[in-house]
């Protein structure tokens, strides 16, 4: 969303908010019809039209302002505290016409201001209610025939006022702050869940590395980045030599034992920013990131050795299992399928001619090494 974008939405929600207190007002407003209605209004018809017609005016004249966009002028563009003051001097205005039902007026109002006050700053609702008891009182002593005034119930209509406006906008951040703590945390518990349901997306269920859709994910990104820069990565291809004897003479339990050792093992050999993922059975393929072909092979030599101190059974501790491995480096202008299938045919040769051993596709094996080439 660009910057006029987001501005049009901020001045459109303005909008809205200008609507809502006003739409407030106007329910208000409908009270005091209702009173006026049954005789306890201190005004006619004529003059009740007319300040219900102007309380309105003052809300469309706001939202004039927010459309031709001159708040955007103004420090505070919410234009909270104008809203907020004019919504008051409504209220007390049509509450001091009010004769024994003054209360039901006033409250009906300030019911509707303490949820437009949410939207002001602490010093902002100091103000408005500063504002507010001041012209509540100044009604009170020039509205109102001060020697058959009521003092007592208008004091009590003071406390009550002031105590409304501090308190309830108070109250109301109060729960609002505690509703969003809530929020927040279940927020939180939502994204670790999320977190972990994507990570199960692309792990092996059985051993914990990843698998092949991630494999093909990570192939596809070194890939992009090897064809950009100067740039190698390699691949191991490894398969478990025999592993059905493993399964035929231990049973499928150990059977998954040795494929989770197995990726404990492969995990201690390779880097941080390297990768193991198992596609299947017992094969599984390593990428050296930003690693060459001879780098690669000392990898899977490691590979190899961790194997020969890797128990299988408890019951045979002496048992074994070797691995398979054919190695390949990218090349320039490689699909991601005919690296894996040079990879591939590599372990092929290696499986052929004998297993236990490391085969590299194409070139001349690696001096630290014994290794058929394929």
């Amino acid at each position: 969303m660009n910057a006029i974008e987001d501005t049009n939405t901020q001045q459109k929600a303005r909008i809205y908010r200008v609507a809502t207190l006003g739409a407030g007002v106007f329910v208000h407003l409908m009270v005091c019809w209702t009173v006026l209605s049954i005789g306890y209004m201190n005004l006619g018809v004529v003059e009740m039209f007319g300040l219900s017609s102007l309380a309105i005016a003052g809300f469309l004249f706001l939202a004039l302002l927010i459309g031709i966009e001159w708040n955007l002028t103004l420090e505070d563009p919410e234009m909270a505290t104008p809203q907020m003051i004019w919504a008051l001097t409504v209220v007390i205005i049509t509450s001091h016409f009010a004769i024994e039902l003054k209360a039901v007026v006033l409250l009906s109002g300030l019911a509707m201001v303490v949820m437009g006050a949410n939207r002001l700053s602490r010093s902002q609702q100091f103000l408005v209610a500063g504002y507010g008891l001041v012209l509540y009182m100044a009604s009170v002593v020039f509205l109102t025939n001060v020697e058959g005034l009521g003092w007592v119930t208008e004091i009590v209509l003071i406390i009550a006022f002031g105590l409304v406006l501090i308190f309830g906008p108070a109250l109301y951040r109060f729960e609002r702050s505690v509703v969003e703590g809530l929020m927040t945390d279940k927020n939180e518990e939502l994204s670790k869940a999320l977190e972990q349901i994507s990570e199960m997306a692309v792990r092996d269920e059985l051993t914990g590395v990843y698998n092949r859709r991630h494999l093909m994910d990570l192939l596809a990104r070194e890939k992009a980045m090897a064809d950009r820069k100067n740039y190698v990565f390699t691949i191991c291809y490894v398969d478990l030599d025999y592993f059905k004897r493993v399964n035929d003479r231990f049973g499928h339990s150990t059977g998954d034992d040795v494929l989770r050792n197995f990726a404990r093992v492969a995990e201690g050999v390779i880097r941080e920013i390297d990768c193991i993922a198992r596609i299947g059975g017992e094969e599984f393929v390593l990428v050296f990131a930003g690693t060459n072909q001879s780098d690669a092979i000392r990898g899977a030599e490691r590979l190899a050795a961790g194997l020969k101190d890797m128990p299988v059974s408890r019951t045979e501790p002496h048992y074994r299992i070797t691995a398979s491995v054919g190695i390949t480096e990218y090349r320039q202008g490689d699909t991601i399928q005919q690296l894996v299938d040079r990879a591939d045919k590599a372990l092929y040769d290696a499986k052929r001619t004998g297993r236990n051993r490391l085969v590299v596709a194409g070139g001349e094996p690696s001096s630290r090494m014994t290794a058929k080439t394929s």
